[in-house]
């Protein structure tokens, strides 16, 4: 009889646990027929912070800017599968990582950073890799589309005068001599719009629902 009591109660602070867990994980927002939890949208704050070294501001501004990035995550990836794009893989993030860690005078303080901030390495890592895959699917998706003319570039580096001229700015360059940079400039700016468009696009032909209490 004992043993049947300890196993109910057992079960029943099993029970208690698992709602209370519930509870601190609660969804954020639904993609479709996935979930996003208000843990994961706080551990992409708390890493974009770790990142920027900066405090963590944890505000439901905050909150629902990060649960649109993962969002917009999980509709590159389905785009990314659907075309047969092929993304970084957590090998290719490696060097970014490194990176990060050589920002620290040392294996410790870079520990302790971790610490400071409630975040594990896996968790700089992931974010790193979803930046990662964010341009590479952008410049596979839409750089090739791009298309730029004579005008375009004559009007951009126009408008790079002005700013140039406006900061008194010495030894502004001739546009044969930007034109490299300005066509970098002009194609980032339209892949990026492009990126944009399609997001709006593929956010409309998905149900996505955010939870509101998650963002309080």
């Amino acid at each position: 009889m004992n043993g049947r009591r300890t196993q109910l109660l057992g079960v029943a602070a099993f029970a208690i646990t698992s709602v209370h867990a519930a509870v601190l994980d609660r969804i954020a927002v639904t993609v479709g027929r996935r979930v996003i939890t208000e843990s994961a949208v706080v551990r992409d704050v708390r890493v974009a912070a770790f990142l920027d070294k900066k405090p963590v501001v944890l505000t439901g501004a905050t909150k629902r800017a990060a649960a649109d990035r993962l969002v917009d995550q999980l509709l590159i990836l389905d785009e990314a599968a659907f075309s047969h794009l092929t993304l970084p893989s957590e090998a290719d993030s490696a060097a970014m990582l490194s990176d990060v860690k050589r920002s620290y005078p040392g294996p410790q303080p870079y520990q302790d950073g971790l610490k400071a901030y409630g975040i594990t390495e896996q968790d700089v890592a992931q974010h790193l890799l979803a930046g990662l895959r964010t341009l590479r699917f952008t410049d596979l998706r839409f750089r090739p589309e791009v298309q730029i003319s004579e005008d375009d570039l004559h009007d951009y580096y126009s408008f790079l005068v002005k700013q140039w001229r406006g900061k008194n700015q010495e030894n502004i360059p001739t546009f044969e001599a930007a034109r490299s940079d300005v066509e970098q400039m002009v194609t980032n700016e339209r892949v990026m719009q492009a990126l944009d468009r399609w997001l709006g696009t593929a956010r409309t032909s998905t149900e996505i629902v955010y939870r509101e209490e998650a963002f309080q």
